[in-house]
């Protein structure tokens, strides 16, 4: 029997039928819900390790090998890539589209915090990132003005970043094309070779003074106090007042210490 003859022998049993999908699109229709951007989740982890003034063979081979065949541990992963620069390390990691990328970046981060004592004593910290298109801008501002900007970081980081951060609904504000500042140390060649200083110790001594450690607690009957040695610069006077032998020789002595703007990656020039 076709679906033309069974429509016309029962006729109420059609006209139900019709008017179920009818109601049934309708409720569709009302409660299904629209985004002009639907936020998906897509199997992906990026992971960087921020380890600047170094070469790209130190870090393939210090930071880059390790991390990598710990992650590799991590199951449902399809593909996984490895870049070494000389400022980072950086691994993407493809899962198979059933794996929960949520738990997939706190397995990451167990993992790398397993392997810390392998990787260099000064690695400071490391980077996962899952990608949901949630996280992606959606609005770009430019700032222009008549006079250079690239020394007025802390300037549009006051006035700019942090009043758009403070707007209901802002998840994160990134700036770009300007840098923060940053201590530049300019040896004196003729002066660190006059007093024999040794490039590396020089180097080892300065990062060995601006530290800030925690000592543990001391406990002292019904009272606690928490220890908390702390070394760190606050001002560029105290960097240049570092002594660095028994002479008393200074580190202004053989170098000039300078707040400059960090070393721009990237630019733009309109005309």
């Amino acid at each position: 029997m076709s679906v033309v003859s069974m429509s016309l022998k029962r006729p109420v049993t059609t006209v139900m039928v019709f008017v179920s999908l009818t109601l049934l699109g309708l409720i569709a229709a009302l409660r299904l819900p629209l985004e002009y951007f639907p936020d998906f989740d897509a199997p992906f982890l990026f992971v960087q390790i921020p380890y600047p003034g170094s070469t790209p063979e130190e870090v393939e081979r210090n930071i880059t090998r390790p991390a990598e065949e710990a992650l590799a541990t991590l199951s449902s992963i399809k593909t996984i890539n490895s870049q070494s620069t000389a400022n980072d390390a950086s691994i993407f990691i493809e899962f198979k589209w059933d794996a929960d990328v949520a738990v997939k970046s706190v397995e990451a981060r167990d993992r790398l915090e397993a392997i810390r004592k392998e990787l260099p004593s000064d690695v400071q910290r490391f980077l996962v990132f899952k990608f949901s298109s949630g996280d992606q801008s959606v609005l770009s501002l430019r700032v222009s003005s008549g006079r250079d900007l690239s020394d007025s970081y802390e300037l549009l980081n006051r006035k700019v970043k942090r009043v758009l951060e403070r707007l209901p609904g802002v998840a994160r504000v990134e700036m770009a094309g300007v840098e923060p500042p940053e201590v530049q140390i300019e040896l004196l060649a003729d002066r660190v070779s006059a007093h024999g200083l040794d490039l590396a110790q020089l180097a080892s001594k300065i990062q060995a003074a601006n530290f800030s450690v925690s000592g543990g607690l001391i406990q002292d009957g019904d009272s606690r106090f928490r220890v908390q040695p702390v070394g760190e610069f606050q001002t560029l006077d105290d960097i240049r007042s570092l002594v660095l032998n028994e002479q008393g020789l200074k580190l202004s002595d053989v170098a000039t210490v300078q707040l400059s703007p960090k070393r721009r990656t990237m630019g733009a020039i309109w005309t």
